[in-house]
């Protein structure tokens, strides 16, 4: 018989079985931490311009090959804590700005790493918590004063490029200045005349395999990889109507029989919905409609009187992209097949089908005329590398979207965050209470960003470290890593043209140590029993029995 082992006195025995609890420090935090190092020593390699990527194959079997962080952790089915943490802090950090995931979870593993080791020599929790607060308030006090240049013009083509190259080469190293163009005369053409609102859904990003890199473009207008429904593949100066249903009879479809009598009615069977259908297409041609954009399925009739009239149909399988392509066009997504008034009429000055590569695509292009859609046609070798540069271009698009609202930048290379650490590390020099050892592993944790940046370049770093810190300590804050040379060496950030945005940057050291100080802040964990159906038959003859129950 199975005996049943009694639980602990006190809390645990008051909770329902199954159900974990720890407690203390080496429950709660070490052994967290433990977890959470690993986790960040593999995600440290992804960081910088040459960092590696990851392929991550989640539970549905899809492939990831990439280098963002929020990306790895959302496919990850995580059950630590920490872990968890670490997720929702990228995530944040990747709604808020569209980058420094990275920068998040490396600087929140060093401060985590950085309280262990202060926690072993036997520094109480609160005085720890108390330290990271009152540094992260003196580097966000201090992080205005090392700005070194300000977006003037977002219209200006080239300063938009050469402030985008940084962003751009961490996600695909090498080709950053001509992807930095694509991005940014797209958000150039799509940016009002008033300069209000910058909105990123309106750049849409079309990936078709083959060619190079190189061989991207920006089409003015939207581009879908779809063939046209009917004969008519080309139209001038297009009048297009945009519906949200399917294109034919509306109503259920259901198997049926039907019994003939005579040939009269074999000759009037179907005879009244087609000649409905027929009055439909009718009247939309007389509306001058020669484009016509369907959200659903299209009836073969339909299509017979569509090409007798000459009217190109095109199907979208996106609500997404049927709402930009009216946006784009000015056209009123109508509810049901009617002939659409002048006002829901949109305009386009050319609508034809192409074969780019392999790949047969729908162009829906103004040429030259103001539109408020842009996509940015990708093209690569392969799939892995399409999504690389698929990152890169909406990361460039969400730092554009930052820079509209703040038009600040930092200097870039490791250049802010050893700035910051000098200065850091002098007030925790000085400052009389406990909190100065928190200060002080502030500071340590800041400098652990450009010695992953030299690492992953493959440079010596602590010659190279030892070489950055001199100069800021002689008041160059500019200085940064030199990654690209065979050479240990620094460099000029803000002359070169490495430029990081500051709400990133402001954001993301926020956030990493918000993170910090909450999880030194638990004392207790409790895990609940997971809910789900039995467990599945296994070796253990009591697989139905809880984890308590001993033979």
């Amino acid at each position: 018989m199975a005996a049943h082992v009694p639980t602990a006195p006190g809390l645990p025995q008051m909770l329902q079985a199954g159900m974990k609890y720890f407690s203390g420090l080496q429950e709660t935090l070490f052994t967290n931490l433990t977890a959470c190092k690993a986790l960040v020593r593999s995600l440290r390699t992804c960081y910088g311009p040459l960092g590696c990527n990851k392929l991550v194959v989640n539970h549905l079997g899809k492939s990831f090959h990439t280098s963002h962080a929020a990306t790895i952790l959302r496919e990850l089915e995580l059950e630590n804590p920490v872990a968890c943490l670490l997720r929702t802090a990228a995530e944040a950090q990747d709604e808020e700005t569209g980058d420094g995931t990275n920068f998040v979870i490396l600087l929140a593993g060093a401060l985590l790493e950085n309280a262990e080791k202060l926690l072993r020599s036997g520094l109480p929790v609160v005085h720890i918590r108390a330290g990271y607060e009152m540094a992260c308030k003196e580097v966000l006090r201090l992080l205005p004063g090392l700005c070194c240049h300000v977006l003037k013009n977002p219209r200006d083509v080239n300063e938009v490029l050469w402030v985008l190259q940084t962003i751009v080469s961490s996600k695909v190293f090498g080709h950053q200045k001509f992807l930095s163009m694509l991005v940014a005369k797209a958000c150039v053409l799509v940016l009002p005349p008033d300069r209000t609102t910058f909105n990123p859904d309106l750049i849409c990003v079309c990936k078709i395999l083959g060619g190079g890199v190189t061989d991207s473009s920006v089409v003015e207008g939207m581009v879908i990889c779809r063939e046209a429904e009917g004969s008519v593949r080309r139209v001038e100066r297009a009048r297009i109507a945009a519906f949200s249903c399917p294109f034919g009879p509306s109503g259920f479809k259901a198997n049926n029989t039907v019994i003939f009598t005579s040939a009269s009615d074999i000759r009037l069977f179907g005879k009244s919905e087609e000649h409905q259908i027929e009055q439909y297409v009718m009247a939309i041609a007389r509306a001058s409609i020669n484009v016509v954009v369907v959200g659903g399925n299209v009836d073969d009739k339909a299509l017979f009187y569509a090409n007798r009239y000459r009217i190109m149909v095109v199907r979208l399988t996106s609500r997404m992209e049927l709402q930009r392509l009216c946006q784009a066009v000015g056209a009123t997504l109508l509810l049901n097949i009617a002939a659409p008034s002048p006002e829901e009429i949109g305009h386009c000055r050319r609508v034809y089908m192409t074969e780019i590569g392999s790949t047969n695509v729908i162009i829906f292009s103004q040429d030259g005329i103001a539109c408020p859609v842009a996509t940015v046609v990708l093209r690569g070798a392969t799939t892995e590398m399409l999504d690389c540069v698929e990152e890169a271009i909406h990361d460039g698009v969400n730092v554009y979207k930052i820079l509209h609202s703040d038009a600040r930048l930092l200097p870039g290379a490791g250049a802010a965050e050893m700035a910051l650490s000098v200065r850091l590390n002098t007030l925790g020099m000085y400052y009389p209470g406990p909190e100065q050892y928190g200060i002080l592993e502030f500071s340590q944790a800041l400098k652990t960003l450009p010695a992953t940046l030299a690492e992953n370049a493959g440079q010596p770093v602590n010659e190279l470290m030892a070489k950055i810190e001199v100069q800021h300590q002689l008041g160059t804050q500019n200085t940064g890593i030199r990654l690209v040379s065979e050479e240990a060496g620094t460099i000029d950030a803000a002359k070169e043209g490495l430029l990081d945005p500051f709400m990133v940057k402001y954001r993301g050291i926020t956030l990493a140590t918000q993170m910090a100080v909450t999880l030194l802040g638990v004392s207790e964990i409790m895990v609940a029993k997971k809910s789900g159906g039995p467990k599945p038959r296994g070796e253990n003859p009591n697989w139905d029995q809880e984890p308590d129950s001993l033979d």
